[in-house]
């Protein structure tokens, strides 16, 4: 299937996915993870008596199919699974411990990095375009300093299922009031990003960062290396 083809003229918005277009999720999240980490060391230390690094990451992701319905709301899936090891540990006021150090994650999860020429991309876009964000992540774009570009986040958290289901895409049409064919959405993962927008009849932009293979029938609307380019 060949990619749709952009008149530039008919476009209004563009949607950015956040993690690992913006900045490099997998480093915010490990910092974020160490930082958790570290307060448990203080605070509830018998856990990690308890548990290593690994047979913790095994720990949840065994919480994880046990609650499959949290798989996609990130932040009550970490404080619920806090609580529950909390608990298990032998813990007292469990809820309260656990939601220390959810916010101490949380806190952590908001520093990022941006790539280079971000900031100034967005702000040259925003002068000509909507700017939204779709994503499957539970960043806030105020902690981090963007939401004066943003109109709008749409937050998988917020609902029944995450991208590439094209739940949140159909959403920002409603919100926005506009058409598929006037929305492209940015992203780097071909299956939550790509595959998603396309569906739902938008526009999409690959970035290609070389983390990822291309496996899709169709092709992108655009392809860029960074945020820089697509400006």
């Amino acid at each position: 299937m060949s990619s749709t083809i952009l008149n530039i003229s008919d476009l209004q918005l563009i949607s950015f996915d956040l993690d690992d277009t913006l900045w490099n999720g997998t480093e915010v999240i490990m910092a974020a993870e160490k930082a958790m980490l570290d307060w448990m060391q203080t605070h509830t230390p018998v856990i990690l008596k308890q548990y290593s690094k690994e047979a913790l990451r095994n720990r949840k992701i065994e919480f994880v199919r046990q609650h499959p319905h949290l798989m996609h709301k990130l932040s009550q899936l970490r404080l619920q699974f806090l609580e529950a090891l909390m608990t298990e540990c032998g813990y007292t006021h469990s809820s309260k411990l656990a939601r220390d150090c959810f916010n101490v994650f949380y806190n952590a999860r908001q520093q990022v990095q941006l790539f280079d020429g971000v900031m100034e991309s967005l702000a040259k876009l925003q002068s000509e375009y909507r700017l939204i964000a779709i994503t499957n992540g539970n960043a806030d774009l105020a902690s981090i300093g963007l939401d004066r570009y943003f109109e709008h986040c749409f937050s998988a958290e917020d609902f029944d299922a995450a991208k590439p289901a094209p739940d949140m895409f159909d959403t920002a049409l409603a919100h926005t009031g506009l058409s598929s064919h006037q929305c492209l959405h940015v992203g780097d993962h071909p299956t939550q990003d790509m595959l998603g927008a396309h569906s739902a009849g938008w526009h999409t932009c690959w970035l290609q960062d070389g983390s990822r293979v291309w496996d899709q029938s169709f092709s992108p609307t655009l392809t860029v290396q960074s945020i820089q380019q697509l400006c």
